[in-house]
């Protein structure tokens, strides 16, 4: 009776291991790039699935001045962006098939949401920073992005 009591917590534990691991990569992103904006170079982690693009930053600790995340999409569209279980402010950029920014939202504090901020023009790929690195770089629209497409 111990013996079989002993197997099935082993088998319980090996299960929820896996399923742990498997449930926790899937909410984390998979790779990373780098991303060149206003002559800095930013290491950026990858949301390239719906999972990972919906979770963004969401419960994410605050991010170094050189960090971010990279939002890839399929196809240029106007993807909306808000601030759910954000724990820090962040700048958001909009950025086109062909690596131009076409819109940027400034210093967007956690208190915003539920608002959803969506670019003027369509874009393929959105960029989350820090609050406050657009104006320190003095990034505007029309400026060219740098990084390898995923």
């Amino acid at each position: 009776m111990l013996k079989r009591a002993l197997v099935l917590i082993a088998a319980v534990i090996v299960f929820v291991v896996i399923f742990d691991a498997i449930f926790h990569n899937a909410y984390r992103p998979s790779n990373k790039t780098e991303v060149v904006l206003g002559g800095k170079t930013f290491a950026v982690d990858v949301a390239d699935t719906p999972v990972l693009q919906e979770r963004g930053l969401s419960g994410h600790a605050p991010l170094a001045d050189n960090a971010g995340m990279l939002f890839v999409f399929g196809a240029p569209d106007k993807y909306g962006f808000w601030m759910k279980e954000m724990n820090f402010p962040l700048d958001i950029i909009w950025i086109s098939s062909d690596y131009h920014i076409v819109f940027m939202e400034k210093n967007l504090a956690p208190r915003t949401y539920p608002t959803i901020y969506y670019p003027a023009s369509p874009a393929q790929y959105v960029l989350e920073i820090s609050a406050g690195q657009t104006d320190t770089l003095n990034i505007k629209i029309g400026d060219a992005v740098n990084f390898t497409k995923n």
